[in-house]
Parts: C-alpha cells; sequence; structure tokens
C-alpha cells in the first residue's frame, strides 16, 4: 500500500514539474506569437493592395505546416486530443508515440499563432498526458495505475492552460475519467499543484481574466441568468452539430489532401485577420475586452456571429488546437449580449452584460462539454467571480437541461466517436491491403 502511494506520487510529481514547464513555455511563446502576429497585420496595413496577403499567407502557412507535422509525424495529436485521452484511459483505444509532445506543442503554436480560433488547452492536456506515459514507464509498474497518473496530467494540462489548479482537477474526475478514486485524487492534486506553481515561477500568478466588481450579488435575481443558460443550451447544441457536420463535409472531400483542405482553412481565417485581426487567434484577448466591457450591443452580436463560423471552421482543419477557448469567447460574447439588451429594455433589472458574459461562458461550456462542475469551477478560477457561484449555478443547471432535451451529445463523446471510427476504417483497410497481397 505504501509503495504503491509513493509510487503514484512520485510519478504525479514529476509530471507536473513535465506539464508545469513545457505549458508555462507553451502560453509564453503563444503570447508572442499572437503579438507578432498583430504586427505583422499592421505593417501589412500600409501597403492595403497588397497588404492583405501577408495574413492570408501566414494563416494558410501555419495551418498547413502545423496539420502536416500531425499527418507525418503524430496522427494521434490531431484536433484537442481530450477525446484521445479519454478513450486511452477507457482502454478503447491504444496509447499514441512519443512525438505528441513535439507535434502538439509545435503544431499547436503554428496553427493558433497563425490565426486559428483553437485553444491552447487542447494541446496541454494531450501533451500532459503523454508526459505523464513517459514518466509511468520508469516509476509506475502496473498498467492501471499508469492511467492513474496519465489523467492526472491531463488535469495539470488544463490547470495550467487557464491557471486553474481546482478546475483542472475536477475536470478529472469529472469528464476525463467519470471516477474518484483515492489514488486518482492523490495523483491529480500532486501533479496539478507542482505544474501551476512551476507555471506561476514563469509567468507570474494572475488571473485569466479581469473582471470588476459592477454590483451586489444579493441585489440580483436569477431571471435574467436563467434566460443566458437557456439560450448557452441552444447555442452548446447547435455548436457542436455545425463542428460534427464541417468535420463530416471535410471527411468527404477527399480529392484534396487534409494538407490542402488546412491550407484553405488557414487562408480564410487569415483573410478575417486582415479586416478583423481581434477576430482570430485563441481569443483571450477578445473575452477580456468582454468581460471589460468595451462592446456595444452590435458589437457584442458581430464578435458572436463570427466566432460561432470562425471556431467550428478552425477546428476543421485537423491542427493541433482545443475547443475551450473558443468557447469561453462565444459564451462571454452571447452573454454580454443577452445581459447588454435586457439592461437596455429594463434598467431597473440591475444587471449588467459583464455578469452575464461570465455566466455565460461555463453555462456555454456545460452545453457544449456537459461538465457543469468543471465549467463553474474553471470560470470562477479564471475570472475571480465567486459572487456569481449562484447564477453559474442556475444558468448551467438550464443550460443542461436544454441540451439533453434537445438530444445534443456532448462534444468529446462525438469527437471521441468519429475518432475511433476512422481508426476502424484504417485497420479495415489495412486488413484489405495485407490479404490483396498475400
Amino acid at each position: 500500500m505504501n509503495s504503491r502511494v509513493l509510487r503514484i506520487s512520485n510519478a504525479s510529481l514529476l509530471t507536473g514539474i513535465a506539464i508545469g514547464v513545457v505549458g508555462g513555455a507553451f502560453r509564453y511563446l503563444l503570447i508572442a506569437a499572437d503579438h507578432l502576429r498583430d504586427w505583422l497585420i499592421f505593417r501589412a496595413h500600409a501597403q492595403p493592395l497588397v497588404g492583405w496577403l501577408a495574413p492570408v499567407a501566414l494563416g494558410l502557412a501555419g495551418a498547413a505546416v502545423a496539420r502536416w507535422l500531425v499527418v507525418r509525424f503524430a496522427p494521434e495529436a490531431e484536433g484537442s486530443g481530450v477525446q484521445r485521452v479519454e478513450a486511452v484511459f477507457s482502454g478503447e483505444i491504444k496509447p499514441g508515440r512519443n512525438t505528441i509532445v513535439p507535434v502538439k506543442f509545435v503544431g499547436g503554436l503554428l496553427a493558433i499563432g497563425s490565426g486559428l480560433a483553437l485553444g491552447r488547452e487542447g494541446p496541454t492536456v494531450q501533451m500532459g498526458a503523454s508526459l505523464a506515459a513517459l514518466v509511468s514507464r520508469w516509476l509506475v509498474k502496473d498498467p492501471q495505475d499508469g492511467k492513474v497518473v496519465e489523467a492526472a496530467g491531463a488535469g495539470a494540462g488544463l490547470a495550467v492552460a487557464f491557471n486553474a489548479p481546482i478546475g483542472g482537477s475536477i475536470f478529472v474526475f469529472e469528464e476525463l475519467t467519470a471516477s474518484f478514486t483515492p489514488w486518482l485524487l492523490v495523483a491529480t492534486l500532486a501533479a496539478a499543484s507542482v505544474a501551476v506553481w512551476l507555471m506561476r515561477l514563469m509567468l507570474g500568478n494572475s488571473l485569466s481574466f479581469s473582471v470588476h466588481l459592477v454590483s451586489l450579488t444579493e441585489r440580483w435575481r436569477l431571471g435574467p441568468f436563467l434566460v443566458v443558460g437557456a439560450l448557452m443550451g441552444v447555442c452548446g447544441a447547435l455548436y457542436n452539430w455545425i463542428t460534427m457536420v464541417l468535420l463530416r463535409l471535410s471527411d468527404r472531400l477527399a480529392r484534396f489532401s487534409s494538407i490542402q483542405r488546412a491550407a484553405a482553412i488557414g487562408a480564410v481565417v487569415g483573410l478575417t485577420a486582415w479586416f478583423a485581426p481581434h477576430l482570430v487567434g485563441g481569443g483571450d484577448s477578445l473575452t477580456q475586452a468582454i468581460l471589460s466591457d468595451r462592446y456595444t450591443i452590435e458589437g457584442l452580436a458581430t464578435v458572436f456571429a463570427l466566432r460561432f463560423l470562425i471556431g467550428p471552421w478552425s477546428y476543421t482543419a485537423g491542427t493541433p488546437g482545443g475547443i475551450f477557448a473558443p468557447l469561453l469567447v462565444l459564451g462571454a460574447s452571447l452573454g454580454g449580449l443577452v445581459g447588454a439588451v435586457l439592461h437596455h429594455l429594463n434598467p431597473t433589472l440591475e444587471i449588467t452584460s459583464v455578469a452575464c458574459a461570465v455566466v455565460g461562458m461555463a453555462s456555454l461550456f456545460t452545453a457544449s462539454v456537459r461538465a457543469p462542475l468543471t465549467g463553474i469551477v474553471l470560470t470562477v478560477e479564471m475570472t475571480g467571480r465567486g459572487d456569481l457561484t449562484l447564477g453559474l449555478l442556475a444558468a448551467s443547471l438550464v443550460a443542461l437541461v436544454v441540451t439533453m432535451l434537445l438530444n445534443s451529445k456532448p462534444i468529446y463523446e462525438s469527437l471521441k466517436r468519429r475518432m475511433l471510427e476512422q481508426q476502424l476504417k484504417v485497420e479495415a483497410n489495412a486488413k484489405a491491403r495485407t490479404s490483396f497481397v498475400r
């Protein structure tokens, strides 16, 4: 018993050190890439006739090279990676190769840095699980204990992505493993705490988003938040549906290689960046602007509409990148829009667009991923708005009920099913070729 605890603890601590350093470096370089992209677009506007070619070329090249790295070195690094980590934990698929970490790191930088509307949490989650797998081979003998450490590494990756150690830990229990055991608890807390500690040494300890306290919660009514939750339920179901439709449509375009398709997607995003550079990329600065109440009703509607299209479009490229950060932008913009409209129609409600934007972030995550506790805790840790917990709970509950009534599947479940179907096709084709050769 004691030796098992020590093995799991040591492996989890070492995993936390690894993903803390790697995830912290990934975040730092992504910030630098965003600044570089903005600078390039700013300079390109000095030549309006041909300048638009610069962001288009950047988006095209970034998406194409990122996709080429996936195809050439680690097909397992495609997309978010959360669905693959879940499948590995449940035994539905074998662990990937050692090249996942460098491909996820470099490919994620290229894809998100060039402007694709993808999140950094997907790469950090899968890199955390992959680094944990490497550590487990050295320190953990039992395969089941190895899976526990890998799940803890994935949670630490999410914790590092958003400086949210508690939310990253809950993500392991609620979404990744759907289980809660003493061994998983020890591993998760050890990995998340060390990883976030190291990340904070590298980048500092600050909230992901700065949100001012604009009113007192006890004076607000829950009615507006229930409206936000209902709309987020519909939006989340529609967002998941569009994402899967675009992925299936991309699969049918077999006459074009996946790298060519990724290049075309990146070029379109690059063209969008020429006209609205703030609408592309991971979206942290955009979310912060919404939470700082810098947008009018028309501006919030524009942000929501365009990001609703850019997010699934970018994910279809098949490059490394997550879906959570794009969901934050959508939830904040739609929630802020609802709050602004309600305040305009009836100022006596004493509700603000900022409060509704915070609630929208968690409730849209709940609608899409169907992990309400993770979404609520992550949102509170990212914004520091613990006073909104009652609104967060109420809106997330409504969003969850609405998506269930709409028979919308959780996005990671749908992505995992698609991944397993693709693997079966690959295995069937391989068997057919072998039989033909014989």
